[in-house]
């Protein structure tokens, strides 16, 4: 498994809009909200891939030992 950090780059109005088509598109991935444009993600290598190659997002790899918990899909 891979954890990474997602940032919407489109409008500040958009990102759950995005997110909700990342949720329903990549469902065994677990998406973890840390501000309104950024989610800590959770998932197998290939589809961490593919959520790094999606339009309007940049990715960056987690920090080991954040504070942020993995748990439910935040919707």
């Amino acid at each position: 498994m891979t954890t990474l950090t997602l940032t919407f780059n489109g409008l500040p109005g958009e990102a759950r809009r995005a997110l909700g088509g990342l949720l329903q598109r990549y469902r065994s991935a677990y998406f973890v909200e840390r501000s309104s444009n950024e989610f800590a993600v959770t998932a197998d290598e290939a589809t961490a891939a593919e959520l790094a190659r999606q339009p309007h997002w940049s990715t960056r790899p987690a920090h080991v030992g954040s504070t942020t918990t993995r748990g439910q899909r935040s919707a």
